[in-house]
């Protein structure tokens, strides 16, 4: 499996000729795994226009080019899945529904009674559970109702403990996957303690991997041993692409916006116990990646490697260099 950020879609990301340029240097990768997680980070309707922050919207042609480029699995709760209301919404679901029965989502309802419910995903004798919830909302208009929204407050997530400890039950023998759009600030590249033990509670309840989102910017990712298994957490995956670094700093390229462009694609081999079919490994290996934009064709996602970099002008050349320098200082990235 393979856990990307957010895709977001700013109006330099939307208004270009080819989607599919975006996904170009990193598809091949992406496609040779069984599953690859993306956090969807806007509404689908061809009914509207498209449109940027602070309220999304991109028609169909976007989801497509991801799927394309090799994501099959997306996350759809997150604080801007009501940003078109319910037009927006239906939309999404619609066009989720219209696609093959091997892409994936979660995170949004039809009908405001309906419950919480995973989407179960069967994989070379695997049973996966996914989840997605939100802990966060732009808008709390009557939309709302309609996407997987858990507060985060106590009784809130009470609830939603209670809510993954029936799905647990329902599914014992199966790999629970959650993704929480996660209710802290942006842009902080630090994991709160308080973080780490909402993690720990989520795995006690019966999730082998947290998923997290929303602060546009890398976070660090740990396996913990909870209750006699390993877990995987991913404390923010920062974003896949956007429109955020449209013009690179080059002459700081230490600013605190300039980690909005940069992240990594967690590739995740899940190794059982031989007998017992218990979690056993995880094998984690992060894939550096960055946003560049190509005088050609726009934003596009990079491969953050030599090769890519000594292609560049000496000015840009400096500039990647010295921004993956930044990534590793405080990211596991190198063995």
């Amino acid at each position: 499996m393979t856990f990307a950020g957010d895709i977001m879609a700013h109006s330099v990301n939307f208004t270009m000729k080819d989607y599919n340029r975006i996904y170009s240097d990193v598809g091949t990768f992406l496609h040779s795994d069984d599953l690859t997680f993306g956090n969807l980070e806007t509404p689908i309707t061809d009914i509207l226009p498209c449109s940027t922050y602070p309220r999304f919207n991109v028609h169909h042609s976007y989801l497509h080019a991801a799927i394309d480029g090799g994501f099959d699995v997306f996350s759809l709760a997150n604080n801007h899945s009501n940003d078109q209301d319910n037009a927006g919404i239906y939309g999404t679901l619609n066009a989720i529904n219209s696609l093959p029965s091997y892409i994936y989502a979660n995170g949004l309802r039809i009908k405001v009674e309906d419950s919480i419910t995973p989407v179960v995903i069967k994989k070379k004798g695997w049973t996966i559970v996914f989840l997605a919830i939100t802990e966060i909302l732009n808008s709390h208009d009557p939309s709302a109702q309609l996407v997987y929204y858990s507060p985060p407050t106590t009784s809130g997530r009470n609830a939603l403990i209670q809510r993954i400890e029936e799905i647990t039950a329902e599914y014992p023998n199966a790999f629970f996957v959650l993704a929480l759009h996660t209710n802290e600030p942006e842009y902080v590249r630090t994991v709160s303690n308080s973080k780490r033990e909402w993690c720990i509670r989520l795995a006690h309840s019966g999730v082998d991997v947290v998923w997290a989102h929303h602060p546009h910017v890398m976070q660090s990712w740990e396996v913990c041993e909870v209750a006699g298994k390993n877990r995987l957490f991913m404390y923010s995956m920062g974003n896949f692409i956007s429109g955020q670094r449209y013009t690179a700093n080059i002459e700081n390229p230490e600013a605190d916006r300039e980690y909005t462009g940069d992240a990594v694609l967690l590739r995740v081999q899940v190794e059982k116990a031989p007998n017992t079919g218990t979690l056993d490994t995880f094998v984690v290996t992060p894939i550096p990646i960055t946003n560049y934009r190509d005088p050609d064709h726009g934003m596009v996602v990079k491969l953050h490697t030599d090769t890519f970099i000594e292609s560049l002008p000496k000015k840009l050349r400096n500039y990647y260099y010295k921004r993956l320098e930044l990534m590793e200082e405080y990211l596991p990235i190198l063995p």
